[in-house]
């Protein structure tokens, strides 16, 4: 029974997009560790604009996986 919920899980589209989220999240550790080093050492408004490029860059970046494979 558990073996057929996991192969069933396998095949939905947005299980393969999720795992590969973590994926290329873990590959980029580094880089979003830079990125929230960055956002900590600025104040006020640099800080709400960079934190909200960061936000949106991350956000583009994760829906373009399917582009980049």
């Amino acid at each position: 029974m558990i073996k057929k919920l996991i192969g069933l899980l396998k095949k939905i589209k947005i299980f393969k997009w999720i795992k590969s989220i973590l994926q290329e999240t873990l590959a980029q550790t580094f880089t979003l560790l830079g990125f929230f080093i960055a956002w900590l050492t600025l104040t006020g408004t640099a800080k709400d604009i960079v934190g909200i490029a960061i936000l949106i860059s991350l956000g583009l970046w994760l829906l373009t996986i399917g582009f980049r494979k």
